[in-house]
């Protein structure tokens, strides 16, 4: 097989790759970047929207954080000037707070705002905010409706199938949603549910029937275990959803974005590569400075891209301690040398869905889960 072949186009017509609208916004794909906390900042938006993401977000949100002004998050309202369509998503404690917040993230001009009712980070749910809404439907209803009433720019939620298995009720949510929102992302599993629980595509299939039930225009979008094209193909034939939101297949990976464009799988070479990690750096110091901070926040990244190449587990080890960006480029550059030119990521053919390792070797699983952490959350605390 030719080297280039993994660049080509498919032959059969690649849905993931025609517009998406979302009300009267259009956006030029259906593979978009979920709001990850702790990472979809500025940088990275750059690097997959650059990489083909048809859509980005700013990472979740405290309404209680912004009605009270707060700076941090404030902060992280910031857009690059190339960011010609951005999306930011909330989650608040009540439909009245939800609302300020949501009429403030109006002014601020994102082209679309993101309602979250599915982040299952303990401190947020203890606080009542991201997935602890689902248990109470009334109150989806009540925070949709406050939302839009306090903005007229398409209007979002993401949820999952239900807070435990035991009380799923995706459909009913789902319907919900449709009656006030113009875009629903689902994602397969409910809150109890660990990564070692594979997504449930049929469960999402049960909320995208019921919510185009209710409203045969809004858009709907399925999360949950996109690696890799093949895996947002089974999402779009499974589900029947409009398009996919990826979410840990896009740590260490935007050429997913570039997959589900192509409608191939893209595993990148060497040069490219060391060329894409390379300019991530360069936005990092550009958006954050050449400082200690900004290479600590580099750090994950570096870690999630390490992977894919013969001796990548000790090169991690030393991404691992890099203090400052300059460090980190020498580390790359030097790395990149001592690996076969002709080499491609994951030798052009793993797939990566084993959920075990995920789990034991991701940070962004640490942040979310083991250490309840996550950056955008100030107010939350219970």
């Amino acid at each position: 097989m030719d080297s280039d072949d993994h660049l080509s186009t498919t032959q059969k017509p690649n849905p993931l790759a025609s517009p998406l609208a979302i009300r009267d916004l259009l956006v030029d794909g259906r593979g978009v970047l979920a709001p990850l906390a702790g990472v979809s900042d500025v940088p990275f938006r750059r690097i997959c929207r650059e990489l083909g993401a048809a859509l980005t977000y700013v990472e979740m949100l405290s309404a209680t954080a912004l009605c009270y002004g707060n700076r941090k998050t404030f902060a992280m309202l910031a857009r690059h000037e190339s960011e010609r369509q951005l999306g930011v998503q909330v989650t608040g404690r009540t439909a009245e707070e939800v609302a300020r917040a949501v009429s403030i993230l109006d002014r601020e001009g994102f082209d679309t705002i993101d309602l979250n009712m599915g982040c299952p980070v303990k401190k947020v749910v203890q606080a009542g905010c991201g997935s602890a809404i689902l248990k109470d439907p009334q109150r989806v209803e009540a925070t949709l409706q406050a939302a839009r009433a306090a903005t007229s720019r398409p209007l979002s939620a993401k949820i999952r199938l239900g807070y435990t298995r035991e009380t799923v009720n995706v459909a009913d949510i789902s319907s919900l949603v449709a009656r006030h929102a113009d875009m629903l992302t689902i994602h397969g599993r409910t809150r109890s549910e660990s990564y070692e629980h594979g997504v449930d595509l049929e469960g999402i299939s049960k909320g995208v029937q019921a919510a185009r039930a209710i409203n045969p225009k809004v858009a709907v979008l399925s999360n949950g275990d996109v690696f890799a094209h093949s895996d947002a193909e089974r999402h779009l034939t499974v589900t029947a959803s409009d398009g996919v939101m990826v979410s840990r297949g896009a740590l260490g990976n935007p050429w997913i974005f570039s997959s589900l464009r192509s409608g191939q799988e893209v595993f990148p070479s060497v040069c490219e590569w060391q060329e894409v990690v390379l300019r991530h750096i360069d936005y990092q110091r550009e958006f954050f400075g050449d400082t200690p901070v900004a290479a600590v926040l580099m750090r994950k990244h570096l870690l999630w891209y390490s992977k894919g190449f013969a001796g990548s587990k000790k090169f991690r080890e030393k991404l691992g301690q890099v203090s400052d960006l300059a460090e980190a480029r020498a580390a790359i550059r030097d790395f990149a040398l001592q690996i076969p030119a002709d080499s491609r990521r994951f030798d052009g053919k793993r797939h990566l869905t084993d959920a075990t390792e995920q789990q034991s070797s991701d940070p962004k699983w640490e942040m979310d889960r083991t250490y309840d952490r996550g950056v955008g959350t100030e107010g939350l605390e219970a």
